[in-house]
């Protein structure tokens, strides 16, 4: 087959729907769905081909929680690389060669410091351990999806992208147009584009009407291809205590051509959608890919806030001490900070304090090559750095001025 970063700029891609939420309609409820793929492998696999039947061409990994961090809760955490790639081995049975299996990565339900307790590396560790299991038993590409918060979705690309697959990150926004932490679609974009995602993504996110406007924030600001996966609506309680989403196929078939008409570059299911709502989904035009509606316009950004890096450059102020970023005046774009005599562990404990007190977008200077790029790992933004070092900007996300 295509390669799947080719095939999706080629024509527009139809995705899988929900996995446990289809799981527990069927009666396999519990704490830990992942089991079901060592367990009820036969279950999984008929999930899979449902939906491929259905004509999805990408199908989705029985694995959101299979991360050690995650699986801790349920007591399964040593059998992360086990149930990683019975799943895969699962998707790859039942896809054949006739669709794209995609590893799914979710969220620990946990927080880097210093909002949470773990540390960058602690998150790392935990996504690459499930990378590279899934990228061993056959994945096409890696899905980090359902993502509360930047900085997490972050380091599980950071781990995901050692594999060599093809990553996309998709994130689910609350009502207010945010992550859970308060990150914005426009940077999120930015942020998983300059780490070298393939592909960006929206899902959850409760009615696929809200997942409009997120899409229309997301597309001027990367060339990237966008997936968008709904919920079928926000689900309601019935007299037997039982979850049941509004959404038919037919009531979100409208929504989802609104998507593509947007420029979606994938449509697909989240929670509460089904195998039929991914056959009536499979009815609308997929055929030319969407044009892009990105501006060119180079941009650094926080977890929340974006601006074009000549703005930034010309309206930055350089701080010596985290202490002077609370009386900036307003107008101040973005925040200097000098990396001169740190060490690299300095380094990053000043840019975690930095952003633990402003949304301003950090640009560094000075410092040595090892603070930069202790600095520039620590950061959950875009960057620019004045340096004299000769660095890989891919290598987290930076201009090098």
């Amino acid at each position: 087959m295509t390669p799947f970063s080719a095939a999706i700029k080629k024509k527009r891609m139809l995705f899988d729907g929900s996995m446990g939420t289809l799981l527990a309609s069927m009666g396999y409820a519990g704490n830990c769905p992942e089991l079901y793929c060592v367990e009820k492998p036969d279950v999984i696999e008929g999930i899979h081909a449902s939906y491929i039947e259905a004509g999805a061409q990408v199908i989705i990994t029985n694995t959101l929680g299979a991360t050690p961090i995650k699986l801790k809760r349920a007591g399964y955490d040593a059998r992360a690389v086990e149930f990683t790639k019975a799943a895969v081995r699962i998707a790859r049975r039942a896809a054949g060669s006739s669709a794209y299996v995609a590893l799914d990565i979710g969220s620990t339900g946990q927080f880097i410091r210093p909002a949470g307790t773990l540390s960058l590396d602690d998150l790392v560790m935990n996504f690459e351990i499930c990378a590279w299991a899934g990228a061993d038993a056959g994945a096409d590409l890696i899905i980090i999806e359902t993502m509360t918060d930047i900085a997490e979705t972050r380091a599980a690309l950071l781990a995901a992208r050692k594999t060599g697959l093809p990553v996309a990150c998709s994130f689910t926004f609350e009502a207010s147009g945010r992550t859970l932490t308060g990150g914005s679609p426009d940077c999120a974009a930015l942020i998983m584009e300059a780490l070298g995602a393939k592909a960006l993504g929206i899902n959850c996110s409760a009615s696929p009407a809200r997942i409009l406007p997120l899409l229309n924030a997301m597309r001027p600001v990367t060339p990237l291809p966008v997936i968008t996966q709904p919920n079928a609506g926000i689900p309601l309680i019935d007299k037997d205590g039982k979850a049941c989403f509004p959404f038919t196929p037919e009531m979100m078939l409208p929504h989802m051509a609104e998507l593509l008409k947007a420029g979606a570059s994938a449509i697909g299911g989240c929670c509460g959608t089904t195998p039929d709502h991914i056959r009536a989904f499979s009815a609308l035009d997929l055929n030319a890919p969407p044009e892009s509606a990105w501006d060119n316009v180079a941009r650094v950004c926080s977890a929340r806030e974006s601006l074009p890096l000549g703005d930034a450059l010309n309206g930055a102020a350089e701080v010596q001490e985290i202490d002077e970023i609370f009386d900036l005046r307003p107008n101040i774009r973005a925040v200097m900070l000098s990396l001169e005599g740190l060490s690299p562990d300095s380094a990053a404990e000043l840019v975690s304090d930095a952003q633990a007190v402003t949304y301003k977008p950090l640009l560094f200077r000075d410092g040595s090559e090892d603070a930069v790029r202790a600095a520039l790992r620590e950061y959950a933004g875009v960057s620019a750095v004045y340096t004299a070092y000769d660095m890989n900007a891919n290598e987290y996300g930076a201009y090098i001025l």
